[in-house]
């Protein structure tokens, strides 16, 4: 049986992964200007929803990458639930290859990510486009698709310094269910 100190312990280091995706979550709403081009838009979700897919599967449920995709449409004004079906099928993807992907070193991890970031980010681009009858330029997208490989080596970071701090779970490393 936990202490009350223990259980508080434990609810605080629960809290942490969940606080930074928020800070992320907020932080993808942000638009990111450059003297070079447009608006650069950093796929900060697609990079959670890939981390934590990967290395603790158990903080990212259906449920809420479903949320998080629908609250993101709502908030940008994507077609209610785009962002949902392409980041669980993203996660779906992910969760097919993650006994491959533990076990390899971070490049292998990282071209993963460029890969799958790349694929999530197209058909999100190209659903919207058939959506509207009408497709936007390609360049924000790829801009977006390379600051988002460019910064998953930081992002990785910090997210891998928050789930060191998570308790050890008994089924962290076991198949993929």
């Amino acid at each position: 049986m936990l202490a009350m100190s223990e259980k508080i312990d434990l609810a605080m280091r629960l809290c942490v992964p969940y606080i930074l995706m928020l800070i992320l979550f907020l932080l993808n709403m942000i638009s990111f200007s450059t003297p070079v081009s447009t608006a650069i838009e950093i796929p900060f979700v697609v990079i959670i929803i890939y981390y934590w897919s990967v290395y603790r599967p158990s903080l990212m449920s259906p449920l809420l990458i479903f949320m998080a995709g629908i609250c993101l449409d709502f908030i940008s004004g994507l077609p209610a639930g785009l962002s949902s079906f392409t980041f669980l099928i993203m996660h779906n993807i992910i969760s097919q290859q993650r006994l491959f992907l533990t076990g390899q070193p971070f490049m292998v991890v990282w071209f993963g990510f460029v890969v799958v970031g790349f694929i999530t980010l197209f058909v999100q681009w190209f659903l919207f486009g058939l959506i509207n009858f009408q497709w936007t330029p390609m360049q924000p997208v790829l801009l977006a698709i390379i600051s988002g490989s460019l910064l998953f080596p930081i992002i990785s970071l910090a997210l891998n310094l928050s789930n060191r701090i998570l308790p050890i779970l008994p089924d962290q490393y076991s198949a993929v269910k």
